[in-house]
């Protein structure tokens, strides 16, 4: 039984596009912002610059997961081909779909960090997120691997819900 205050495991997440959660993955980096730093050197003080905050950034992120079939095997690579030809055709893509005809998709997507159970327990939506490169596995004859495919989004803002 976890406590609250106990740390979560980082092994288990999902991607969730629009309202479903098309993929679980086995790794997950570049979630980050960071601020850069203006220094000013002030007339007369030599011993150090002024230092201010300047403007943000954020990370690409890098999702990796095995290769899988069912139903949505091809939602990250259909996702990367609309985006690619600019066709965003809604009856191939999954993620597309609108449970609300009101609401725009393209700003729900999140990774979902979940418990040992499978219950939520932290989420990072990602605000104007797309596929800007998709990597397909690498095929040997004489490996014994697990074939993973990944997938690296660009995004222009990282919130938690």
């Amino acid at each position: 039984m976890r406590r609250i205050n106990d740390p979560v495991g980082s092994f288990k997440f999902v991607l969730e596009l629009g309202f479903i959660q098309v993929a679980g993955f086995s790794e997950c980096s570049g979630l980050q912002l960071e601020t850069k730093v203006y220094e000013y050197k002030e007339g007369g003080r030599n011993s150090h610059s002024l230092k201010f905050p300047d403007t943000g950034s954020v990370g690409n992120i890098t999702l990796k997961r095995g290769i899988t079939i069912g139903t949505n095997s091809n939602a990250l690579f259909d996702w990367h081909q609309d985006v690619m030809s600019g066709t965003f055709d809604q009856s191939k893509n999954p993620n597309k779909r609108k449970p609300d005809p009101g609401e725009d998709i393209d700003k729900r997507c999140s990774i979902i960090l979940l418990d040992e159970f499978g219950n939520e327990v932290k989420r990072w939506n990602l605000f104007r997120a797309f596929p800007i490169k998709w990597v397909g596995p690498e095929l040997k004859a004489t490996a014994n691997e697990v074939a993973i495919e990944s997938l690296e989004l660009a995004c222009e803002g990282i919130g938690l819900a």
